[in-house]
């Protein structure tokens, strides 16, 4: 124990007396070990934050549409019967509803004129998006059924339209080709955050949400038969059974079983892919920062050659004095594994702190609530990883000072 401290210190004591040479040694290893704690901290933070804006927006529903023709040659018209039977017969079923969105609307208020993005859907539609209510209600079926004049409005819609959210029971004048109708407005819905909801809608200045049996009462579209439709899970878990009962009692209905006229598109699905894509990015990256550190790993062994070339003499005189061949390697060896040590740790602390700066700074571009995830395995192996790499590059330094002869030491100038 007693050596081991002194061949610390005497490690130390080289390290502080070629400060300028050690640092750019170990410029490798922090660059190498701050690239991937960076990477993959920040990595896994982008990645959660976009998994779970995508599992909010989409991971629990399924969308049920016809991809051919029936028996007869005819397309297969869904009902609102299809999805009452679908409501009774599937479980873990919240909801199911025909939508329609539309992107060419104006709304119009005392405060001007602003593009609008109504959709339209029965009662179930409510599931479709999230975010809390704010105020108000969501319409009811009854409404639906009467094809009531009512909408649900975001709470940066209802700010555009009269500058305040507490606008329940006032009414929005909306244009749709060239059709104007008022609405009264019985719900505020709080924004969404997420940037991928942007990213994968298209959003206007005003969203409203409106009972289906509007657009067929006040704008003449014939929603009663339908070729697409959404069902609305308890949880993103049950999306997978509740697809394939879904189809099969439609299959059965239609008398089309495994042609597969009628097609599901499973959004759960298509989140896993998404982050399977920044798995494989990630792991790319990475590869890119371990070449790094092989490269700083190999800067170590180049300074500790220069190392043992200008203590020739010193290691000359050690070994005439009586020191052995494995006290020479050791020493070596520890000079080298404390200067990846130190390079390690400050890696850390900088791979850590940017990851944090990077997640803030995404977080700040309007990917909405991003936070590193510091995997504790990660530090600890990048630290591991550091301590093997100043031992595999240090032993041959080290090795080529304990086999010195003394007399070839003492003789080097």
């Amino acid at each position: 124990m007693t050596k081991l401290v002194e061949y610390i210190k005497i490690a130390l004591m080289n390290i502080r007396s070629n400060k300028g040479r050690s640092f750019l040694t170990m410029l490798g290893i922090i660059i190498g070990i701050s690239s991937v704690i960076l990477i993959v901290s920040a990595g896994n933070g982008i990645k959660s934050g976009i998994s779970g804006q995508l599992d909010e927006l989409v991971g629990g529903y399924v969308y049920i549409y016809v991809d051919s023709q029936g028996e007869n040659g005819d397309i297969i018209r869904f009902t609102d019967s299809d999805l009452d039977m679908i409501i009774e017969k599937v479980d873990h079923i919240k909801g199911a509803t025909d939508m329609w969105m539309f992107g060419t609307a104006s709304a119009q208020s005392g405060k001007g004129t602003f593009t609008a993005a109504p959709t339209f859907g029965n009662e179930s539609m409510q599931f479709y998006n999230t975010t809390q209510m704010l105020r108000g209600r969501y319409f009811t079926k009854n409404e639906c059924l009467s094809g009531s004049k009512v909408c649900v409005i975001t709470e940066k819609s209802a700010k555009k339209l009269f500058g305040s959210s507490n606008v329940l029971g006032m009414e929005v004048s909306m244009n749709l080709y060239g059709i104007t109708q008022d609405y009264t407005i019985i719900g505020i819905r709080k924004d969404s955050d997420s940037a991928v909801k942007g990213m994968v809608f298209n959003s206007a200045e005003v969203e409203l949400e409106i009972p289906l049996t509007v657009l067929e009462n006040v704008y003449g579209y014939y929603t009663e038969k339908f070729t697409s439709f959404y069902v609305f899970c308890d949880s993103s878990e049950y999306v997978q059974s509740v697809s394939k009962q879904v189809i099969n009692l439609l299959e059965a209905k239609y008398n089309v079983r495994g042609r597969d006229y009628i097609q599901v598109q499973d959004m759960a699905s298509q989140v896993d892919m998404i982050s399977d894509v920044l798995n494989y990015v990630a792991i790319f990256v990475m590869l890119v920062a371990a070449i790094a550190l092989i490269v700083g790993g190999i800067g170590v062994m180049n300074i500790m050659l220069v190392s043992v070339t200008e203590r020739t003499k010193e290691i000359g005189i050690r070994k005439a004095l009586g020191a052995r061949t494995g006290s020479i390697l050791f020493q070596f060896l520890m000079e080298a594994v404390i200067i990846t040590l130190i390079g390690g740790f400050v890696g850390i602390i900088l791979g850590v702190l940017g990851a944090r700066g990077v997640c803030s700074i995404v977080g700040a571009m309007g990917m909405g609530s991003i936070q590193a995830v510091i995997d504790p395995q990660v530090v600890l192996a990048a630290t591991a990883f550091s301590s093997l790499i100043g031992i595999f590059f240090g032993i041959y330094p080290a090795r080529k000072a304990a086999k010195l002869s003394p007399i070839e030491a003492l003789r080097h100038e």
